[in-house]
């Protein structure tokens, strides 16, 4: 059997963007950390650009050549610098566009030219983000636009001449606006608040095309007119989001990514035409890229039991793999790793909760195996069938996984997204509740053996999970959970507080509801063993929310271990961070839960 920390090892490939002539793919791998790597489509073969000790976050070609922008921060603290790197020498050498490591620095788009760049940055208050326009040539940066809170850049005209950007108050309460670069002057879209994703410019040069709900429940590509704010659909999916998009530079082609119940749907086929969908494996398509001359598609694709790789369609219904990592690489038999079903049941209002569960491979011992349900983060976010470590990790270790997609969760429409709001927080964990006594009448499943498992706000659905139905619960590991709003709030990145008070509610005006959802108020409940793990540098969640878990349930005797990471930020990236946390989870379980 692998090792726990064996799992940790699995690369991944993410990123695709085709260069200038379209016979290389610029691409991030990680290896360890992510890194920028070079492949030639014709041969496969790849070269390394970058062998830093930090994450590569992103990567944006130039409009006119293959010089590369990328960002990276230090220790995820999340405080991005941006570089730019030629990748035509042997021996590439990156050149320092931002260096203020206090900074968070947001990159948003090249200029048609080449000669400059959008990006936005909170270096005047760090509660408030303003865009900056950078000449690549001479450094010189000039402010035009001043914003409150978060704002990000969405990308130049055609000609040059206006910028397209995003001020993001709270989930779907979103509003686009047009920037002069010139004159700093903003044109504020006449559109009702709403969520916006994916926002470009159209070949036309006049009008945008972006992925957005406004009017609607799901997610549609739509046409925006910023004259008139006019908005029209071009492409929607009865009862499902469509999350992605890519159109050809002719404007001929266009790819759109639908999400059905988790699993994607790619189709690519004429813009103004019937679009085909691709025979692909069943599993998360994301960042379709065509090549300059509009006849191929990059992507990426993953599945549970295939790690995420770049893909190539050149026409017709297939696509076939560029790069997929191997798992066998980090020790891993391919056909050890298991896959996940859609599965679901009814919550204590008879809204029905989807999720993925997974058994692992062979016969279930006498009684059944042991479980541990796994909450994924957010609020806003989905668990799908994609490439999960340590979720495979555990399957490897003879745990059954299920994955549930509580009240609140993205992907299945604005309104059930908004479900969980202020008031009603805890009746996604009552959904949590109902998938743990679903699982209990499993015939698979031992039913006195049941974890639960969550990163930062699925770590507060652990901490509530535990304190709201202890009885169901026989240990339990938290991820730099949330363990008090009040504090969260208090403590969090400047830049984000507004932003999850949106979300969450207001520490004055909803102090009775934040004592009555935090976990931290009824720590006397817990009656499972916990492990928490949290990183030092994390600026979503402070480690001081983990800490005054832990301090308060050993001050009460109970069960606590505590494992903290050095230069670790929201999310463990660094391979001997990874390592560390699946060799503890599994320990952990192993000792509670067999």
């Amino acid at each position: 059997m692998p090792a726990p920390h064996d799992f940790a090892c699995i690369g991944a490939a993410s990123a695709p963007a085709f260069s200038r002539d379209g016979g290389r793919l610029f691409h991030l791998r990680d290896n360890g950390l992510p890194q920028l790597w070079v492949m030639d489509i014709s041969t496969g073969a790849a070269r390394q650009l970058t062998f830093a000790d930090e994450k590569i976050a992103f990567l944006r070609r130039s409009p006119t050549d293959d010089r590369l922008v990328y960002g990276f921060d230090r220790g995820g603290d999340e405080r991005q610098q941006l570089m730019l790197i030629d990748p035509e020498p042997d021996q590439p050498a990156a050149t320092t566009l931002t260096d203020a490591p206090s900074v968070i620095h947001d990159f948003g788009a090249w200029s048609p030219d080449g000669a400059r760049i959008a990006f936005a940055a909170n270096s005047r208050d760090e509660a408030d983000f303003d865009i900056f326009v950078q000449d690549i040539g001479s450094g010189e940066r000039r402010c035009v636009h001043q914003g409150r809170h978060i704002v990000t850049v969405a990308g130049w005209r055609a000609d040059g001449t206006r910028l397209a950007a995003l001020a993001d108050r709270g989930y779907a309460d979103m509003s686009l606006f047009i920037i002069d670069p010139e004159t700093r002057q903003a044109q504020t879209l006449q559109v009702p608040p709403c969520n916006w994703q994916m926002v470009r410019w159209s070949g036309d040069g006049r009008t945008l095309l972006a992925l957005t709900d406004q009017g609607n429940d799901h997610l549609r590509l739509c046409r925006i007119d910023p004259d008139s704010g006019t908005v029209s659909v071009v492409y929607a999916a009865a009862g499902r989001d469509v999350e992605g998009w890519a159109i050809s530079p002719d404007m001929a082609l266009l790819a759109t990514v639908e999400n059905d119940r988790g699993w994607s749907v790619l189709r690519v086929g004429p813009a103004n035409g019937e679009r085909t969908a691709l025979d692909l494996p069943r599993g998360v398509v994301a960042d379709p890229s065509f090549s300059p001359d509009g006849s191929r598609l990059a992507f990426t694709l993953s599945a549970p039991d295939r790690p995420s790789g770049i893909w190539l369609w050149e026409g017709g219904k297939a696509a076939r793999p560029l790069f997929c990592p191997d798992p066998a690489e980090a020790g891993i038999p391919t056909d050890s790793l298991a896959a996940f079903e859609l599965v679901g049941w009814d919550s204590f209002d008879r809204k029905h909760i989807p999720g993925w569960l997974a058994l692992p491979r062979g016969l279930a011992p006498a009684g059944g195996f042991p479980a541990v349900i796994w909450v994924h983060g957010g609020p806003v976010g989905q668990a799908r069938p994609n490439f999960r470590p340590d979720m495979q990790m555990l399957l490897a270790q003879g745990f059954a996984v299920l994955m549930p997609n509580v009240r609140g969760s993205s992907g299945y429409g604005r309104a059930w997204c908004e479900s969980d709001d202020r008031g009603k927080r805890l009746d996604s964990v009552a959904d949590l509740a109902a998938g743990a006594r679903w699982l209990r009448a499993h015939p698979a499943i031992d039913p006195a053996r049941i974890g639960v498992m969550g990163q930062s706000y699925g770590g507060f659905m652990v901490l509530s999970a535990i304190t709201e139905n202890p009885e169901l619960w026989k240990a339990a590991v938290d991820y730099y959970g949330i363990a008090d709003f009040n504090t969260l709030l208090a403590g969090t990145g400047p830049w984000r507080r507004s932003h999850r008070a949106a979300e969450y509610g207001d520490p004055e005006r909803d102090s009775a509801l934040f004592d009555r959802i935090s976990p931290i108020h009824r720590i006397d409940r817990v009656a499972a063993p916990l492990l928490v793990l949290h990183g030092t540098r994390d600026p979503r969640v402070p480690i001081g929310e983990s800490e005054q878990f832990v301090t308060a349930l050993r001050e009460r005797q109970k069960p606590a271990e505590y494992l903290v990471f050095d230069y670790a930020g929201h999310g463990f990236v660094r391979r001997s961070d990874r390592q560390r946390a699946y060799a503890a989870v599994a320990a952990f379980f192993d000792r509670h839960l067999k």
